[in-house]
Parts: C-alpha cells; sequence; structure tokens
C-alpha cells in the first residue's frame, strides 16, 4: 500500500491538469535569463509595430504567468497529450490555433502591449510566436525522435490509465485490507492509515528538499530543480493531503477503539 500510493501521489502531481499550476509557479525569468532566446523574444516583442509599451522579461513572466495564459498553455499540453494517445505523429499548434490563442487573451495582450489589438495584429503575433517556437519543429513525431522512447511507453506514461490503475490498485488493497481483518476493523484502519501517512509524509519531504536543499541530492538534481520549481509546491502539497488523510485514518481508529472500551459488559451474576 506505501508504494501504491506514493506512485499514486507522483501521478497525481505529473497529470497534464496540473500544467497551468506548475507555470505559474515556476520562476520563468530566472530560466529565461540563462539562455540566449530571451534577448532574441525580447527584441521581436519590442519591435512589433503595435507595441506602445517597452517590455521587460519580467512582463513576460508576468504575462506567461498569468491564470488565462498558464491555461492556454494547459489546454496546448492537453492537446499534446490527446495527440500522443491517439498515435497522430503530425500534430502540432497550427497558425490558425495560434491566432485563436491570442484571441482570447486579449485583455492580456492589451496590457502588455498597451495596445488595442486587431485582427491584423493578432495574426501578426500569431506570426512572431511561431518564429520565436518554431511549433512545427515541436511536433509530436519530432518530441518522440529527441525523448529516444517508444511510441507505446510514451502514450501509456501520458495516459491517464496509469493514474486511475495506480487509484484504483490502491482501493483494492484498501478493500482487501479491511476484508482480511474484518473481526478487527480497528486494526484494519491502522494498517490503512499509517502507509497513506508515511507516503504523504515521504512526499512532504522529497518537495521540502527539491525546495529548500535541493544541493543535497546533487549537481544533476539542483539544476533541473531549478527548471521543475513548479512541482514542488504540488509535491508538498500532495504530501500533506495524504499525512494528513492517513492521520485522520489512525484517529479513526483509535476513536473506534474508545468506544469499543466504553461499551457496558455483560455482568458477571446474570445467568439466564
Amino acid at each position: 500500500m506505501f508504494i501504491l500510493t506514493c506512485v499514486f501521489i507522483v501521478l497525481l502531481v505529473l497529470r497534464v491538469g496540473n500544467v497551468a499550476n506548475v507555470i505559474r509557479n515556476t520562476e520563468i525569468t530566472e530560466i529565461l535569463y540563462e539562455t540566449e532566446i530571451s534577448y532574441y523574444i525580447l527584441n521581436q516583442l519590442n519591435t512589433l509595430p503595435f507595441n506602445d509599451s517597452w517590455i521587460e522579461l519580467s512582463d513576460v513572466e508576468n504575462f506567461i504567468r498569468s491564470d488565462a495564459v498558464s491555461n492556454e498553455i494547459g489546454n496546448v499540453a492537453e492537446a499534446y497529450v490527446n495527440a500522443i494517445i491517439e498515435g497522430n505523429l503530425d500534430y502540432y499548434p497550427t497558425s490558425g490555433d495560434i491566432v485563436l490563442i491570442v484571441q482570447n487573451l486579449e485583455p492580456e495582450l492589451h496590457q502588455l502591449f498597451d495596445h488595442q489589438m486587431t485582427d491584423a495584429d493578432y495574426e501578426h503575433l500569431a506570426v512572431i510566436l511561431d518564429d520565436i517556437i518554431d511549433f512545427e519543429g515541436i511536433s509530436v513525431g519530432y518530441i518522440v525522435e529527441d525523448v529516444g522512447i517508444d511510441m507505446k511507453l510514451l502514450r501509456l506514461a501520458v495516459s491517464p490509465v496509469l493514474l486511475w490503475g495506480a487509484g484504483i490498485l490502491c482501493a483494492i488493497t484498501i478493500l482487501f485490507t479491511f476484508l482480511l481483518q474484518w473481526r478487527r476493523i480497528p486494526d484494519a484502519f491502522l494498517f490503512t492509515g499509517v502507509p497513506i501517512m508515511l507516503s504523504g509524509l515521504l512526499c512532504y519531504a522529497a518537495g521540502a528538499i527539491l525546495a529548500f536543499y535541493p544541493y543535497l541530492l546533487g549537481d544533476t538534481v539542483f539544476r533541473l530543480s531549478r527548471f521543475a520549481g513548479g512541482l514542488t509546491p504540488l509535491i508538498i502539497r500532495h504530501g500533506v493531503a495524504f499525512a494528513v488523510a492517513g492521520v485522520l485514518i489512525i484517529v479513526v481508529r483509535r476513536v473506534l477503539l474508545l468506544v469499543k472500551a466504553g461499551k457496558p459488559g455483560r455482568s458477571p451474576h446474570f445467568t439466564r
């Protein structure tokens, strides 16, 4: 149960629905500063003919981390996942998709450029974004080739089947624990509560180390932790939730024991 619960927590953290949350908690400026593309992005945005403001890297970060933009990026990530599951190696966001996305971000773009966007501006911005990111160059087929993993394994990795499977196995394990301990239900609560609590504490500890002491895990993990900083709050949050759930289950066991101990027994002088 401990192993299954740990796997279940990790899959919950890594599910595609958390992409927007990860983006909102990632230090994008710090990541962009370490790449030469940051200067290219600023140059492209500041030379747009409809841009009436001067954009800094911090403005780009605030724009990307806003709720609307991070949600749109999450939708794109979900579209990639669906394409991988369907085996569509040719998928990538087309220019039409990009235009629709930027049109959905009209308030955020107005604040960024200090300009009321027109249809021509949306199309121009879509071309610039495609030039910066090169969406055709990051098609599903390119990702599969770049990752160097078998398509079947990649489809399984991004499929929600793993998450559901781990959850169902956890539920079955809990059910069998109660069936095996049906004569001692309080013990069944103990045998389920302790593994759940320990798995939550382990994930909490892992998240805390990644957040505050990543250098303890080596140089490679330290470098990766800077790019995956948005995951650590999710790991900590899920760890706390499962640890609390485990403690509550153990408390239920204690309450059952107290109730059982408080029941009046049969009088030793009673005869029938």
